[in-house]
């Protein structure tokens, strides 16, 4: 494979640099590093290109450099913890963690797709833990209006739910 070109290398960028800083934040538990991590990756790969080197399978390489960089970071001594604090970890395969660091995306992506004041509703409701009347004090609604705008916008992240999974397993 020869150097890759900046229309590839843009390419995949796009399509993976969400999923890789999910696949990250999954070790580091930092969006900062995370998204360091994944950055340096792609410069990585960049230069490696440009000097010749080939990289047969790009999606496989990124992930795997990024775990590699994740893992280094993640058992840095600063970041230590005893192991009796330390949160109880799934026993999954690396495939499942780059399919849901992959399903995640997916989700924010449609996250990101509602309209602006429905995803402000829904990210105060589930990511901020904020109940529908402190959400309807915060931006000036009615409790009526929050409540209708999270059915909307539960019900279409629902069906995308349901198309994510029919793609990975379906």
């Amino acid at each position: 494979m020869p150097a890759i070109t900046v229309r590839e290398f843009e390419l995949n960028f796009k399509n993976l640099y969400k999923p890789l800083c999910l696949f990250a934040l999954r070790y580091t538990e930092q969006v900062d590093e995370a998204e360091d991590i994944v950055q340096q990756a792609f410069a990585d790969v960049w230069e490696k290109s440009q000097s010749g080197g080939v990289i047969n399978n790009l999606k496989a390489y990124l992930y795997q450099a990024v775990r590699n960089r994740s893992l280094s970071f993640a058992t840095q001594p600063i970041h230590a913890e005893a192991t009796d604090n330390l949160p109880e970890v799934e026993d999954t395969s690396e495939e499942e963690r780059v399919k849901q660091a992959e399903r995640d995306a997916r989700l924010w992506d449609a996250i990101d797709q509602l309209p602006p004041e429905r995803k402000k509703i829904f990210l105060l409701s589930k990511r901020d833990g904020l109940k529908y009347q402190e959400i309807a004090e915060e931006l000036h609604l009615s409790v009526k209006t929050v409540e209708n705008q999270m059915s909307k916008a539960l019900k279409t992240l629902r069906e995308t739910a349901v198309r994510i999974y029919l793609f990975f397993f379906g």
